[in-house]
Order: structure tokens, then C-alpha cells, then sequence
């Protein structure tokens, strides 16, 4: 195990914020950032994501399946920040692939117009991305010296041991002017009782905030394009509205009602809290 302090603003001070699986999560008192002050160590983490197993009180598995309809949803974020127009980009490094289902929405969208390669530590996600005859595998970042006009990170954020050094190094791999697409949570400002569960630790080490992933990026001298935010988790009942939410309150006097209520009133209050914390940043490298 190793103790790990704030990467954001490097501060030792910090409150407890929740457990899970064995794992403590926490609350830095200076910049606010949610992170897991004792964590495995790099080579662990190495090689839990290689085979999509995480340890702790109880085993997580995280590879799951390829997701058509995250490809729908991919392609709708696409149009949101591109409008149809990639510009001049040519080439693209889906970092953190997964299945592929961003890849598939990058090749449809852009209709076949992008060179698009993914890079995945998950050995089972690598397999199952080649049989859609996706051009993805895996190698060391630190090492790759090939450069792309855009880099995409989805969901791969929060998994980081130390996400600012690791964006510092990408910056090798983007063209002059290139651009970095970033997808996390913007989550870091919930009380504990609010956010949502299950944190899945060890898989995801830290929850940060749109300050915080903006300020590192600008740190990092890229310059923030856009931020489009959605709603997370869509398991939710979003059908939900205030006058569905007051018909049932009334039931509230009649027998076997109250329980209906209490779980329509704390999915329509989920609703609003989630609505924006699925965060995706758009940023461009400074010539």
C-alpha cells in the first residue's frame, strides 16, 4: 500500500469523507479534491488493470461488455462539441479505449475520415475492441513518440495515481495546437451523503471537480475550449417532474404510501443533483 497526499494542490491535510471495500476516501482540506489517501501500490494497480481486477474486502471485476448505446451517446456528445466540424484533424489516440464504443462513434461520426487507434491496459477489453476490427492494443505511453492531432481520455481520469504528470505527458503526443478531450466526473463538491455509490475503490483512486481539472490543465498550458456536462448515473427515473412528486406526497395519509413517496422524492432530488456531473472538457495544446 502507499500513502498518497493531494495531487491537485499538494496540500498533507485532509478529512475523512467515506470507506468502501477496504479503502479509505478523503477530503483535502485545501483545494477540496476526493481521493484514496491509502492506495495500492503502482505495480499493483499496473497489473489490476491489465487483467480488470481490483482488491480490496471484495474483488471488483470491471471489464463488462461492448455497449451499443454508448456509442449513440458518444455520438450525440460529438456533435454537441464539434457541430460536424473536426477541422483539419486527421489523426486521433483514444487512450483508455476500453471496448471501443468512443472509437466507433469517432469512425462513424467523422465517416471513416479519422485514423483512429486506441491503447487499453485490459487485456479482455483489448480483445473484444479487435473483433469490431478496431485498431487497438497496448503499449507505454512514457515510450511512445508517435504524435496525433487529438487525444481522448473517457473515464480513464479518476483511475489515475497522479493525473496532472500524467496529462504532462501527453503533451509529447499532441501536434502543436492539438487537442485533448477529458471525461470525469465533476463530483468533488457532494457531501458523502449525497454522492453516488458505490465508488467502486481501488478501480478509481480520486473524484475531482471541473475547478480542479481545468486548473491542471491550465497549468499544463492548454487552453480550455468548452465543457459540456450531462446527467450521471441514467439509471435514474428522469421522468420524474415536481407535480408527479406533490400527487404522490398527498398519498402520504393514506396506508402503504409513505414508502412510495420518500423513494419518489430521492430519485427526483438525484435528478437535480446529477443532472451536470458527467463532465467532458474540450482543450487545446498552447503553440
Amino acid at each position: 500500500m502507499q500513502i498518497s497526499n493531494c495531487y491537485n494542490c499538494r496540500s498533507e491535510q485532509c478529512t475523512f469523507y467515506a470507506e468502501e471495500n477496504g479503502y479509505e476516501l478523503v477530503k483535502c482540506r485545501g483545494c477540496g479534491l476526493l481521493y484514496v489517501k491509502q492506495r495500492p501500490d503502482d505495480l499493483e494497480i499496473k497489473q489490476s488493470h491489465k487483467q480488470g481486477r481490483h482488491s480490496g474486502l471484495y474483488q471488483l471485476n470491471v471489464t463488462g461488455v461492448f455497449n451499443q448505446e454508448k456509442v449513440t451517446g458518444y455520438t450525440n456528445i460529438l456533435e454537441d462539441m464539434y457541430g460536424g466540424d473536426f477541422g483539419n484533424k486527421t489523426t486521433w489516440l483514444d487512450v483508455g479505449c476500453g471496448h471501443g464504443e468512443f472509437m466507433v462513434a469517432l469512425q462513424q461520426y467523422s465517416k471513416g475520415e479519422l485514423v483512429v487507434k486506441g491503447t487499453e491496459p485490459n487485456i479482455h477489453k483489448q480483445e473484444s475492441a479487435r473483433k469490431r476490427y478496431l485498431n487497438v492494443g497496448y503499449f507505454d505511453l512514457d515510450e511512445h513518440v508517435d504524435k496525433y492531432d487529438a487525444i481522448s481520455l473517457l473515464n480513464v481520469y479518476s483511475h489515475i495515481p497522479n493525473p496532472p504528470s500524467f496529462l504532462a505527458s501527453l503533451k509529447k503526443n499532441l501536434h502543436p495546437g492539438g487537442e485533448l478531450i477529458l471525461e470525469t466526473g465533476d463530483t468533488a463538491n457532494l457531501s458523502a451523503d449525497d454522492h453516488y455509490r458505490p465508488f467502486f475503490l481501488p478501480d478509481h483512486l480520486s473524484f475531482a471537480s471541473e475547478s480542479i481539472v481545468t486548473d491542471i490543465l491550465r497549468r499544463l498550458e492548454f487552453e480550455i475550449i468548452s465543457v459540456h456536462k450531462y446527467c450521471y448515473p441514467n439509471t435514474l427515473n428522469w421522468s420524474l417532474g415536481p407535480r408527479t412528486i406533490v400527487k404522490e406526497l398527498v398519498k402520504i395519509v393514506l396506508p402503504g404510501y409513505m414508502s412510495r413517496a420518500q423513494d419518489m422524492y430521492q430519485q427526483y432530488r438525484k435528478r437535480h443533483l446529477y443532472s451536470q456531473t458527467d463532465m467532458y472538457i474540450r482543450a487545446s495544446l498552447k503553440t
